[in-house]
């Protein structure tokens, strides 16, 4: 289950200074999200070996993760990233969304854009919300997948019986109006200084709507389901020390999965965003993604 961590490409090798493109895309709803696109170094790679679609977790936005695009980049991956709606700077009121699959549909439209621009299927690596989002689009086959990426995924909550009792009376009365994040930062990571940014970056939400809060056990439920549909590779990369979703429900998906599918690499210390922890536990987990990225990247990419 737990692949061994190996010493090379630690989180701090690449350069995470090189600015990504940025563009909109308009949905077919005529919201429009931003998207960030990070290109491997010409010079290393005449062409890039494939692509990675990036999808972020809730409140924050795909400005967080210029390290994590230099470490793919650096395998020669292209990397496209977009700031979920009413993240960031995409369009939608903040923080609330029309319906539980309104996430899912807009990675349907990043993909289906990314596949005509580029002729290849993309990994999809979700962090959080995000990999609660890719993980339904997998193993709903939403779209085909080259492979798949979960971070922290958001594939449980624990919510006790007072917070679900007010969500309900919330959906039903005023599913939109906003309420204020219960994220602490500090239980981000064990680097002070990821606590710090994340309070003071204006693109990081402080609300959430229990719209988007159904989109999560609407969608939790759901991927728990439909696990054993998954017909990607997958890697999972999960913090056990993780109290802003429950890790549990990593175990619980991947146990559900085929077992020619699924890799789970388990760090008991981690903290939720495992990209962002304090070394020498960061290298570790960047070590982890790259090694099993190089041994999938010979297999095909074209639809």
């Amino acid at each position: 289950m737990n692949e061994p961590v190996t010493a090379f490409a630690r989180a701090s090798a690449p350069d995470p200074s090189i600015a990504p493109a940025e563009s909109r895309q308009r949905m077919r709803d005529g919201t429009e999200l931003l998207l960030r696109t990070w290109l491997p170094d010409p010079q290393r790679f005449a062409e890039p070996l494939g692509t990675v679609l990036l999808v972020h977790g809730l409140a924050e936005h795909s400005g967080r993760y210029p390290h994590v695009a230099a470490a793919l980049c650096a395998l020669g991956l292209r990397v496209r990233a977009y700031d979920h709606r009413g993240h960031g700077a995409s369009g939608d009121p903040r923080m609330v969304v029309p319906h539980p699959d309104s996430y899912l549909d807009d990675l349907a439209e990043i993909h289906d854009a990314a596949v005509r621009q580029w002729q290849e299927l993309p990994i999809v690596l979700g962090h959080s919300m995000g990999g609660l989002v890719a993980a339904r689009f997998a193993t709903a086959r939403v779209r085909p997948i080259r492979a798949l990426i979960l971070s922290s995924p958001a594939l449980a909550l624990k919510l006790s019986s007072t917070m679900l009792t007010l969500h309900r009376v919330l959906l039903a009365l005023v599913p939109h109006m906003r309420v204020p994040n219960p994220i602490d930062a500090h239980l981000l990571s064990h680097d002070p200084e990821v606590a710090r940014a994340y309070r003071t970056d204006p693109l990081v939400q402080g609300t959430i709507s229990a719209s988007v809060l159904e989109s999560f056990l609407h969608g939790m439920a759901q991927a728990q389901a439909d696990a054993p549909r998954l017909e990607a590779p997958m890697l999972m990369l999960v913090g056990g020390a993780d109290s802003i979703v429950d890790p549990q429900g990593s175990r619980t998906f991947f146990d559900g999965a085929p077992e020619d599918m699924r890799e789970l690499v388990w760090f008991d210390t981690g903290f939720h965003e495992i990209f962002n922890e304090a070394e020498p536990l960061r290298g570790e987990v960047f070590a982890a993604l790259t090694g099993w990225l190089r041994r999938h990247l010979e297999a095909p990419a074209k639809p």
